[in-house]
């Protein structure tokens, strides 16, 4: 079968194979009790199927069947992906303490990089070409090992709102496929980059909010969260890690900037607070966002949009070989700002309801 139909096939099987199991599996979440359920932090309307995750995932398993060649150098992404989809069921279904769940993103972070040889060995000439690329020697496994398990707890934390996490998923998973067919990735790079998306966007068309639809009637839970944020994780590093790749760190880092850019800068409020990093709390961008007036629809629409300007923003700058100090300094100086906008949101947010009281006076 020719290679661009054989993608196409596994692409449009992986949309349908989940936008059919999603309320295919609603009935089977009620009985084992994989619902969530409203509280203080969850505002939904009454218990919703946690089925995102399964469906996702048995969606991209069932559409790479139609060429089981690529399971062999994608097995440590599989397993992966299978250790924390089976991990967080078990949080969605017995609420289980984030130490486990932490221990388990090490493991999957750790046999990621012995099982499979990816691991970020330098960070590129972040700065200058005078010192040249900088190489993280002895600390490169310790570094990747931290940055997956860093970008599984972005998305984790990231899913607040109906269709966030999964559309930021989306998104980041096409700039990868787009990134590696510019770099001239292996067709099969660029092809799990689309059929994971769409495995995505047919369970999106549950979660998101919609004119159709005004509110999600099937959530990930932590199950889809953590396993699509080790898939993005995984397919990133292998993006920039590649023996003929030419696609720098930090336009991997552009790509991933605005999850990445509000974990690091709520982890860094609650800590200086005192709190755990861990803790639960309603300060992140979608939060701020919500509090200024924004209805969630338009919300997850200004995230969304973000995710792809900043990843526009790198593959454009690869491209156009702009300086990698260039491209380091302006994302470091975002995540400065954005970081001074945390600490001081209540007040943009009080002047963002005086300015909508004025409006309506008017």
């Amino acid at each position: 079968m020719n290679l661009t139909i054989q993608g196409g096939v596994m692409v449009g099987m992986a949309f349908a194979v989940a936008a059919g199991l999603v309320p295919a599996l609603k009935g089977p979440a009620r009985r084992w009790g994989l619902v969530d359920h409203p509280c203080h932090r969850k505002r939904h309307h009454g218990q919703v199927p946690l089925t995102g995750g399964l469906a996702m995932f048995l969606a991209f398993i069932a559409a790479l069947m139609v060429n089981l060649s690529w399971l062999g150098p994608y097995l440590s992404l599989l397993v992966g992906m299978a250790v924390l989809l089976t991990v967080g069921l078990l949080d969605d279904l017995f609420d289980i303490r984030a130490m486990y769940k932490l221990m388990a993103q090490v493991l999957v972070a750790t046999l990621m990089v012995y099982a499979s040889g990816l691991e970020v060995n330098q960070l590129g000439r972040i700065f200058g070409l005078e010192l040249g690329p900088i190489g993280l020697g002895p600390l490169s496994v310790p570094f990747t090992v931290a940055c997956v398990v860093f970008i599984i707890n972005a998305f984790n934390m990231s899913d607040g709102l109906d269709g966030l996490a999964g559309g930021i998923g989306m998104y980041i998973l096409m700039l990868l496929a787009l990134a590696g067919w510019l770099d001239g990735a292996e067709p099969s790079y660029v092809i799990i980059c689309l059929v994971l998306a769409m495995a995505v966007m047919g369970f999106l068309v549950y979660n998101l909010q919609s004119p159709f639809r005004n509110r999600a009637t099937a959530f990930m839970g932590d199950a889809g969260s953590m396993m699509l944020g080790f898939a993005v994780a995984w397919l990133a590093i292998a993006l920039a890690e590649r023996d003929t790749a030419s696609v720098p760190p930090i336009t991997v880092a552009w790509l991933l900037l605005v999850p990445a850019t509000d974990i690091l800068a709520v982890t860094l409020r609650r800590v200086l607070r005192g709190r755990s990093p861990m803790a639960a709390d309603r300060a992140h961008l979608h939060h701020i966002i919500l509090r200024c007036g924004f209805s969630v629809r338009n919300t997850v629409r200004l995230v969304h949009l973000a995710v792809l300007i900043a990843g526009g923003i790198g593959i454009l700058g690869w491209r156009l070989a702009w300086p990698e100090w260039l491209l380091f300094g302006v994302a470091a100086s975002i995540m400065a700002g954005y970081m001074l906008v945390l600490i001081n949101a209540h007040r943009l947010m009080r002047w963002r309801l005086r300015r909508l009281r004025r409006q309506k006076t008017i």
